[in-house]
This record gives structure tokens, C-alpha cells and sequence, in this order.
């Protein structure tokens, strides 16, 4: 690993740092202002990760903000649970924003995630009803449905099972169910 590299972790660790300690995190215009001194890539690495720090505390407006201006990350199951875990309410929320990422993105850690989703949903019943158009996106996964296939005798992947996708699956990608 590059000395530059290791010099590009610990900046954007400090960048991070700093501002949720003032908590300015939140205003994406201080932030953008905070970092304009650092050099580019540092710039763009932080860029990247706020924009996952955004996801995963389902702040909208500013991911909106950060995606407008051309960043991404890598959607993982871990984002995922993380922004589900932190939906309190009827607005869109980050996870149907990015709908089609949701549907279509491979992972290799579901069991986790999906186990907390499920408790998350199980254990408030108030949130119940916001939650449920979130957990149907999710549901149309096709390996979040091959994963809870093969662990459906587990109260959470029967709960994640879409039982229309996996007779689509059966028929059309049957090697996803092995």
C-alpha cells in the first residue's frame, strides 16, 4: 500500500472525526466548504464515504445533495440494514431512492442484515406499516430470495422469501437455489 494512500485514510479519518464532533456532518454545504482546501483525492475518497454515511443514516436530502454532484459508493447488505434500521417515518427514505440498486445488487453477507431487519420490523409494530413498502423492494432481490430459500426453516429468511420471484428463479435461474 502507498505511502499516499495511508496519508488519504487518515486525513479523511480526521475530516470525519472533526466534523461529527462539531456536528456539522449534517450541513452538506459546511461540509463541502470544510474540505475544499484538501486535496483532490482526499476530497473525493471523503466525498465517497459521506455519501455512505448518508445511506446508512437514511438522510435523504443530503444524499440527494452528494449523488447530484456525481458521487457513488458500493452498495453492501450492511448499508442496507443500516438505513433500514434508522427509517422512523412515511418519507422516502434512501433504500426506495435507490430502488433499482436495491433490487439488482449481490452481496455476500445477508444473514446478519436481514436477521436485524426482521427484529427491527417484529420488535416496532408502530413502524410497521412505513416499513412495509421498504421490505417488499428488498424482497424482490433475487439472492436476498435464493439466500432465504435456502435458510427457510429461519423464522427471518421465510419472513424475506417472495414466493413469485422464487418460481421465477426456479424456472429461469435455478442454479441461484443450490
Amino acid at each position: 500500500m502507498s505511502d499516499r494512500l495511508h496519508e488519504i485514510i487518515a486525513e479523511v479519518g480526521m475530516i470525519h472525526k472533526e466534523l461529527l464532533k462539531d456536528q456539522k456532518i449534517d450541513d452538506t454545504e459546511y461540509v463541502l466548504e470544510y474540505i475544499d482546501n484538501y486535496e483532490n483525492d482526499v476530497k473525493e475518497h471523503y466525498l465517497t464515504l459521506l455519501l455512505q454515511y448518508y445511506f446508512q443514516k437514511n438522510n435523504i436530502e443530503n444524499f440527494k445533495e452528494l449523488i447530484i454532484l456525481g458521487y457513488k459508493f458500493d452498495l453492501r447488505m450492511e448499508d442496507i440494514k443500516e438505513a433500514f434500521l434508522n427509517i422512523k417515518s412515511n418519507n422516502e427514505n434512501v433504500i426506495e431512492f435507490l430502488e433499482d440498486n436495491v433490487v439488482f445488487f449481490k452481496d455476500s453477507n445477508y444473514e446478519e442484515p436481514l436477521k436485524c431487519m426482521y427484529e427491527y420490523y417484529m420488535n416496532n409494530e408502530e413502524l410497521q406499516v412505513t416499513l412495509e413498502e421498504t421490505i417488499e423492494l428488498i424482497k424482490r432481490n433475487r439472492y436476498v430470495c435464493a439466500f432465504a430459500y435456502k435458510n427457510k426453516e429461519q423464522d427471518f429468511a421465510r419472513f424475506f422469501l417472495n414466493e413469485d420471484l422464487l418460481e421465477s428463479l426456479k424456472r429461469d435461474l435455478p442454479y441461484l437455489l443450490k
